[in-house]
């Protein structure tokens, strides 16, 4: 069974067809999308990249401290724990000889650390915070609390986001300080530690850093404005080139239509048109004629005929016929009165003037101008029997169509006059309505 096909919808043929129609707004409107799509898209990666580099340059101050603690706290608290003239704790600022515990260490460097100026703040806090901490040790905010929490199920990994504080977005980085071996011993053993059963493994605290990201941000706006600002001169330049195709394509086809025209309009003419004397050719003639019986107004035909042509021919030579063909072509269009009169070239040196709604009158009337035009020329004929000049024989003949007759009946009674002008002396012209039909005249 053959699968439909969806041009065969109407409402997706519809929707083409307007497609078709509106191109320009069609393009523009996907030109846009386009552009909106890839503002987004750029918009989501800078985001993206923003996070990322704000992660690992976290993620590289969390180890650095990380290492420093744990550097201090084997290559410096193990080797003196043992000197009894040293001594080990958080409150070291009070007691000779006294210096800080890892944990401590840890704090004040992060303190020192922290700046308003560079953005980045460092915290170590603990649901267990040491007496002298109990007021800044433990967590402060919902993140701080969160992250506890988090970091206690899932000591290994890390916790993080962005959040807005104020007119600052910060980013905020946390990892879990866990128990290593001195570092129990050491917390055990205190009579100040708020917790004597740590194990190794043990979340001991949490770790933070947090730092501005609104230079980034800043500096993404203004990438990603960039961005748009050529997105839109891309997208002008584009629906521009759009615009200037779709004109450049709608001229050329107006071009290609005129010319089609133009040579639609000469192959009618080649059609209708006699190549030699450039009037009406017997196609055309017969085309008149026909439709101009199908009114069933009153009809006049005049058959004109060239005296002793072909003797002006075997004279004269048939280029000087030829032109004596176009000039009596000239005289004779050069004598009709009304626009829709036909002169045709009816056949070899036969000339046929179609006359609508002229009587017999008129006819002959117009038939006397047109012998009158062309005597006017002076073509010289020394071979004709009539005249020096070149003359015409007419024959006239008029008819009201009807269903009882055609149109060869019209030319047939022209024919049969322009015979009698010929056989009654040529250079004259005869009506039909003057002829006695002898049997030799009947059709």
């Amino acid at each position: 069974m053959e699968k439909p096909r969806l041009l065969n919808y109407p409402r997706i043929r519809s929707l083409m067809r307007f497609c078709y129609r509106h191109i320009v707004l069609v393009l523009v409107i996907l030109l846009c999308a386009g552009a909106g799509v890839t503002l987004a898209g750029t918009t989501h990666l800078t985001v993206e990249l923003i996070e990322a580099q704000a992660l690992q340059s976290a993620k590289i101050s969390v180890k650095t401290m990380n290492e420093a603690r744990v550097l201090y706290s084997k290559t410096v608290v193990n080797r003196v724990s043992n000197l009894p003239q040293i001594s080990v704790g958080p409150q070291y600022h009070t007691v000779a000889g006294g210096i800080p515990n890892p944990a401590t260490y840890a704090i004040e460097l992060g303190e020192k650390l922290s700046s308003k100026q560079s953005g980045i703040l460092f915290r170590l806090y603990s649901d267990y915070p040491f007496p002298n901490r109990l007021t800044s040790g433990g967590p402060h905010d919902a993140f701080q609390t969160e992250a506890l929490s988090y970091l206690k199920q899932h000591p290994t990994a890390s916790f993080y986001r962005q959040e807005q504080q104020g007119s600052r977005r910060l980013f905020r980085y946390a990892e879990a300080v866990r128990m290593e071996s001195s570092c129990v011993v050491c917390h055990n053993r205190l009579s100040s530690s708020p917790k004597h059963d740590w194990q190794v493994g043990d979340v001991r605290g949490v770790i933070e850093v947090s730092q501005s990201i609104d230079q980034l941000l800043d500096i993404a706006q203004t990438g990603v404005k960039a961005i748009s600002l050529s997105l839109v001169g891309l997208g002008g330049l584009a629906v521009l080139g759009t615009l200037l195709i779709f004109s450049y394509s709608r001229s050329v086809n107006q071009i290609l239509r005129e010319e089609v025209q133009l040579k639609t309009a000469a192959l009618q003419e080649l059609a209708t048109v006699d190549a030699l004397t450039q009037i009406a050719n017997r196609r055309q003639f017969d085309q008149l004629l026909e439709s101009q019986w199908q009114l069933c107004q009153p009809l006049a035909l005049l058959i004109c005929d060239v005296d002793y042509f072909k003797k002006y021919n075997d004279a004269y030579g048939h280029q000087a016929g030829d032109r004596c063909l176009q000039q009596i072509a000239g005289a004779i269009q050069a004598s009709l009165s009304s626009p829709k009169d036909l002169a045709a070239r009816y056949g070899g040196e036969e000339f046929a003037v179609i006359l609508p709604q002229a009587n017999a009158a008129a006819a002959q009337q117009t038939a006397a101008q047109i012998m009158a035009t062309v005597q006017q020329l002076k073509i010289e004929h020394r071979q004709s029997e009539v005249s020096p000049y070149v003359s015409l024989s007419i024959g006239v003949a008029c008819l009201l169509p009807s269903a009882q007759n055609q149109p060869a009946d019209l030319i047939w009674l022209a024919d049969r006059a322009l015979y009698a002008a010929k056989a009654g002396g040529r250079q004259q012209i005869i009506c039909s309505s003057e002829l006695v039909v002898f049997p030799s005249l009947s059709p």
